[in-house]
C-alpha cells in the first residue's frame, strides 16, 4: 500500500473500490442494523450508511473514545472490532429498556449509559457476526474485550473501516457505528470476487466438451462388407460387377469416425424422403459411442 493511500485512509477517506463492490457484505450489514434498530431503539435506518470511512488505528481510537463503545475479541470476531453509539443512542437504549422518556434518560451517568448499552451492543454484534466469515456468533463466551485484544490491536498503523448509520426518527436521531478491520474485509471482498469470477467462467472441462460436441465428424452408411484377395482387388476395372448376395437394404450400419477409429453407432434402413434417398435410424445410438462421448 502506498504512503499516499495510507495518508488518505488515515484522514478518513480512500475507501477501496473492492470493498465498495462487496454488495453481499453491505446488504447483510444493512439487514442486521435495520433489524436491530427496530428492536432496540424502535427506530429505522436509511438504505445506505451515512458514514463509510477508513481510519488509522490511532484515529479510530480517538473517535471511539468520544462515544459509548464496546470492543470485540479477535479470537471470536476477526473482522468486526467494535460497536459504538453516540450520547443520543445510549439514552434511547435506556429510555426504551426502562420505559423512560428520552430527555430523562439523557441525564443518566456515562457509566450507567454504557452498562445499559452492553446487551444491545452484543445483540447487534451477534446479528452482524452471523453473516461474517470466521465469526463465532453463537458463542456462549462473552465476545467483549479491550481494544488491544481486537483485530489489529488498534495499533497506530492498523486500518479500520467505520460504518455509521443514522437511526431515526429525527426527534431522537442517533448514530450507530460498526468498526471493521480493513485487512479482514479486503480479504473477504477479494475472495467474493474470485468466487463470482469462477461462477461466471465455465470450467475448462465444460469448454472442452462444448468444443468437442460442436465439432464435425465423418459418418458413413455401410451397405455391406465383403472379403476379396489383394489380387482380386488389383484386377478390378470400370464396369466390373461386385455381387452382394447377403445385402439387406433394411439393415445398414451407421459408422462414425472417432479419435479411436471407426465405431458403429447404429442400424438404419434405406428409403425415400422428399424424393431423395434417406436413412431411417432403427434403434438408439449404440452404447459404446455414447460412453465415449460421456468421457469427454
Amino acid at each position: 500500500m502506498s504512503s499516499v493511500l495510507r495518508k488518505k485512509m488515515g484522514a478518513g477517506s480512500g475507501l477501496p473500490p473492492t470493498i465498495l463492490r462487496y454488495h453481499d457484505f453491505w446488504s447483510a450489514i444493512h439487514q442486521s442494523v435495520s433489524g436491530w434498530a427496530a428492536q432496540a431503539l424502535d427506530g429505522s435506518v436509511p438504505p445506505a450508511p451515512e458514514i463509510r470511512r477508513v481510519y488509522s488505528g490511532a484515529s479510530a481510537i480517538e473517535a471511539l473514545d468520544q462515544r459509548t463503545t464496546f470492543f470485540f475479541n479477535s479470537k471470536l470476531s476477526p473482522g468486526l472490532c467494535a460497536i459504538a453509539t453516540d450520547g443520543a443512542g445510549a439514552a434511547r437504549v435506556v429510555a426504551r429498556r426502562l420505559s423512560q422518556d428520552f430527555e430523562s434518560a439523557k441525564e443518566a451517568s456515562a457509566l450507567f449509559l454504557k452498562l445499559m448499552f452492553e446487551a444491545p451492543a452484543v445483540a447487534l454484534w451477534r446479528a452482524a457476526a452471523a453473516s461474517l466469515e470466521g465469526h463465532q456468533a453463537e458463542t456462549v463466551t462473552s465476545p467483549l474485550s479491550e481494544p488491544a485484544q481486537a483485530a489489529g490491536n488498534f495499533e497506530p498503523d492498523s486500518r479500520y473501516l467505520i460504518i455509521g448509520y443514522t437511526v431515526m426518527p429525527e426527534a431522537v436521531q442517533s448514530q450507530i457505528w460498526l468498526v471493521f478491520d480493513l485487512d479482514y474485509l479486503m480479504g473477504c471482498a477479494h475472495e467474493a470476487e474470485r468466487r463470482a469470477a469462477e461462477h461466471r467462467r465455465p470450467p475448462a472441462s465444460r469448454l472442452l466438451r462444448e468444443s468437442v460436441m460442436s465439432s464435425s465428424i465423418k459418418v458413413e452408411a455401410v451397405l455391406d462388407k465383403i472379403s476379396m484377395t489383394i489380387g482380386e482387388c488389383s484386377r478390378l476395372k470400370v464396369g466390373d460387377l461386385i455381387p452382394l448376395p447377403d445385402t439387406d437394404p433394411g439393415s445398414i450400419r451407421l459408422n462414425a469416425e472417432t479419435v479411436n477409429g471407426q465405431i458403429e453407432i447404429g442400424q438404419c434402413e434405406m428409403g425415400v424422403w422428399k424424393r431423395q434417398r434417406a436413412l431411417k435410424l432403427k434403434q438408439p445410438v449404440l452404447e459404446p459411442f455414447t460412453q465415449e462421448v460421456a468421457k469427454m
